[in-house]
């Protein structure tokens, strides 16, 4: 009988971000608790994991090569092994690569038939470089799909920069990336509490204006920053879900190349539950969210976020998806 699944936390953020001294302190901030603590290195010999305090022999690491880029049978094995003694142990980290995809690492918690009943993926915080991120941005494929994935933002080294840096970068992450939570912290204080308390929870904030028409509606905002696109969607008619997905599986299959995150709270014809679909890589994940309140405005939120992206074709795709009474 399969018992509880185990919590997993995936910690990534571009080089130099600070991953290491942040797990260093969540490992002090957790004191009591067992973490097992995956380090992955790029390269044969392993840095990171001789910097990591307090974890003795429930440290793991994989150095035959970035996780993002090989996803084999050594990480499933490991995961096997935890589970087997998961007794031992209270949360699963998983610190990437600096140039890793998280996509590629969270894929097994979120497409896998099996892997969910044995680790519940709460949780996805990237690391930002306050003083290093603009550039980042600007010159990296890796950077952005970093923070495009996460669930959590969290800026490092604030000390390094004036209050009004500060505000203007949670203001363009927010704008890259509209459903994560965006925090701030240093090595003297991170906002351990603020991110164990912010669940992972699939809640997309954009805030666009009530429709006025009492039928079909859709409203659109676009982002930007450089070539950096953010496309929110908000529609009340209801969705066919086999449409839905058929579409979307051939979409990121075939044409999502500058795409980077798509993630979508749906309101479905005949389910009372929340539907949220989002693509990881080149899948699709679909799952079931909390129940539509009875008093509740059942609509449908869709966030895309890649490079020069225009809402037309994206509109046109998603209202081949409505519902359609015969």
């Amino acid at each position: 009988m399969i018992t509880e699944a185990k919590p997993v936390t995936i910690l990534t953020g571009f080089l130099g971000a600070g991953k290491t001294t942040f797990l260093n302190a969540l490992i002090a901030y957790k004191k009591g608790q067992q973490l097992a603590v995956v380090e992955n290195e790029f390269g044969q010999e392993g840095i990171d994991g001789n910097l990591v305090i307090g974890v003795d022999d429930s440290l793991f690491e994989l150095n035959n090569g970035c996780l993002c880029c090989s996803l084999n049978e050594d990480f499933y094995s490991l995961l096997e092994v935890l589970w087997n003694g998961k007794d031992e142990f209270d949360e699963l980290i998983i610190e990437t690569t600096g140039i890793a995809n998280p996509a590629s690492v969270a894929a097994p918690f979120l497409t896998n038939t099996q892997v969910p009943y044995y680790y519940k993926l709460k949780r996805v915080i990237c690391l930002v470089d306050a003083r290093n991120i603009e550039q980042q941005l600007r010159e990296t494929e890796e950077a952005r799909n970093q923070i495009s994935f996460s669930d959590i933002l969290l800026i490092t080294k604030t000390d390094t920069i004036e209050n009004e840096k500060l505000a203007g970068l949670e203001k363009l992450l927010k704008a890259i990336n509209p459903f994560a939570v965006v925090l701030s912290g240093n090595r003297d204080r991170y906002p351990f509490d603020e991110i164990y308390n912010a669940q992972r929870k699939a809640v997309i904030r954009v805030n666009l204006p009530k429709s006025t028409n009492r039928g079909f509606a859709l409203q659109h905002q676009r982002h930007q920053h450089q070539d950096i696109v953010s496309l929110s969607f908000n529609f009340t008619e209801a969705f066919d879900l086999q449409l839905l997905s058929h579409r979307l599986t051939v979409f990121v299959n075939f044409q999502a190349k500058d795409v980077y995150r798509m993630k979508g709270i749906f309101n479905i014809r005949g389910q009372s539950q929340r539907i949220i679909i989002q693509s990881v890589i080149n899948d699709l994940a679909v799952a079931t969210g909390d129940k539509w309140a009875n008093d509740a405005e059942k609509n449908s939120c869709i966030v895309f976020i890649g490079k020069n992206l225009e809402p037309a074709g994206f509109e046109k795709m998603l209202r081949q998806c409505f519902y359609q009474s015969v």
